[in-house]
C-alpha cells in the first residue's frame, strides 16, 4: 500500500520519547498539555522516524505527556482489546479497515473537543468519522513506462489504460487480494467511460466485464506494491496500476517511469483510539495536536504522503506539492475513494469487499 514498509520489528522492549530540553515549543493550547503517557503501535524504519519527527517528539515537548511506542501488530492488538486490556492506545489503520474496528467494538468514538475549530475546518469530511481521523493520504493511478510512452503519447486516465489499440502493450493490475488498495473495479468502471463523480455504488457486474476484456493483455497481477514499478522496469509490463510513492521511489532512483494524476484515486489511513484505553484523554490530545498543519506539513516533507490538513500545504515547498496526494491542484483530477461502500453489508452479512473479492478470485482462475 504505502511505499515504506511498516512491518520492521522493533524489539521487545518499549520507545519512550521524552520532550528534548534544548528544543524551543511552539505555543499550543492549555486543554492540550497534561502528564501521565500515551501508547501507540508503530511500524519502524523510515516510517517511525518520520513520525518521531513530526508528531512524538514535539508532541512531548509541547504537552509534557510521554509517547511510547509498542510493535504494530493488528491481531495482537484486537485480541488485547477483547480481553479489556488494549496494550496500545492509538494505531493507525488502512480506510477500508475502519469499519472492521467499529464491528468488532474495538474503537472510541474521537474527542474531538480537542481540537481547534481551524484544524477541523482544514480537514476533508471523508477524514473526520465517529471513529478514525484521517492520518495520511496516497493515491494509486496510472503509471507507465517512459521508454515506451514518450511525453505526449502517454496514456493519461482509466480509459487509456484500458484502449490497447491506441495505446498498445502489456499491462499490470492488482491480484484479488488487493483489489481495493489497488483501485481494481474503480479503475474498470473509468475505464469504461463512467465519470468519476458517478463511480460508486459500483456496478460491479459493468466493472469486472470490462477487467474481463483487458484480462489477455495483463502480464502479471500484482500483489505487493513493489511489483508494478518493477514490472515497468523489467519490461514485463508497460502501463501499471501503481501506488504513488512506489512510482515517485523508483523515479528518482533514475527508472524510466512515470505516473499519471488524473482519474487516480485517493487512499487514505485513520488514527483510531482503542476500546478500554487506560490513556483515552492523552491520546484525543495526541491526535488533536498532531492533525494541526504545522506537525502535518513536517510528516509529509520527512516522508512524501499526502497531509490531512488542507493547512498544511501551505507551509510546504511547491516542488514538494505538486507530487503530494490531496494536494489543492492534483485533488481536483482525484477521486475519494469511497470504503463506507466497500464495507456496507447485505442482509446475508455479506460486505461489497466480500461479494467482489469471490467474484474476481472467480474471473481470474477462468
Amino acid at each position: 500500500m504505502k511505499a515504506v514498509a511498516k512491518n520492521v520489528v522493533l524489539g521487545a522492549a518499549l520507545l519512550v520519547f521524552a520532550a528534548p530540553p534544548s528544543v524551543q515549543s511552539q505555543e499550543i493550547s492549555d486543554n492540550l498539555k497534561g502528564s501521565g503517557e500515551v501508547v501507540i503501535t508503530s511500524g519502524g524504519g523510515t516510517w517511525e522516524e518520520a513520525q518521531k519527527k513530526a508528531f512524538f517528539d514535539p508532541f512531548a515537548r509541547d504537552t509534557g505527556i510521554k509517547v511510547v511506542l509498542i510493535p504494530e501488530d493488528h491481531a495482537k492488538l484486537l485480541a488485547s482489546v477483547k480481553l479489556g486490556q488494549p496494550e496500545a492506545d492509538i494505531t493507525s489503520v488502512p480506510g477500508g479497515a475502519l469499519a472492521g474496528f467499529v464491528n468488532k467494538d474495538a474503537v472510541e468514538k474521537v474527542d474531538y473537543n480537542y481540537f481547534t475549530r481551524d484544524t477541523l475546518a482544514a480537514i476533508p469530511n471523508q477524514l473526520k468519522t465517529e471513529y478514525g481521523i484521517g492520518a495520511l493520504m496516497y493515491s494509486i493511478g496510472i503509471a507507465f513506462n517512459t521508454t515506451k510512452f514518450p511525453a505526449g503519447k502517454e496514456p493519461k486516465n482509466w480509459v487509456d489504460f484500458y484502449n490497447v489499440k491506441d495505446f498498445p502493450g502489456v499491462r499490470t493490475l492488482p491480484k484479488c487480494e488487493k483489489l481495493v488498495d489497488g483501485g481494481l473495479l474503480e479503475g474498470a468502471l473509468m475505464g469504461d467511460g463512467v465519470p468519476a463523480d458517478r463511480v460508486y455504488p459500483i456496478d460491479m457486474d459493468r466493472a469486472f466485464a470490462k477487467v474481463a476484456q483487458l484480462k489477455p493483455n495483463v502480464g502479471r497481477w500484482w500483489v505487493a506494491g513493489a511489483d508494478a514499478p518493477q514490472s515497468l522496469i523489467s519490461g514485463e509490463a508497460d502501463v501499471a496500476a501503481a501506488y504513488n510513492g512506489r512510482i515517485f521511489g523508483a523515479k528518482k532512483e533514475g527508472a524510466p517511469v512515470e505516473l499519471s494524476w488524473d482519474q487516480s484515486l485517493l487512499q487514505y489511513d485513520y488514527w483510531v483510539i482503542m476500546k478500554g484505553s487506560p490513556n483515552k484523554e492523552n491520546a484525543a490530545k495526541f491526535l488533536a495536536y498532531i492533525s494541526r498543519a504545522k506537525p502535518q506539513a513536517d510528516f509529509a516533507e520527512a516522508i512524501s504522503y499526502g497531509p490531512i490538513n488542507n493547512e498544511a500545504f501551505k507551509l510546504l515547498p511547491k516542488d514538494l506539492v505538486k507530487i503530494l496526494p490531496g494536494s489543492p491542484e492534483l485533488a481536483k483530477k482525484q477521486v475519494f475513494q469511497n470504503y463506507a461502500w466497500w464495507n456496507e453489508t447485505s442482509p446475508s452479512g455479506r460486505t461489497n469487499w466480500d461479494v467482489a473479492l469471490e467474484r474476481c478470485v472467480a474471473l481470474l482462475s477462468q
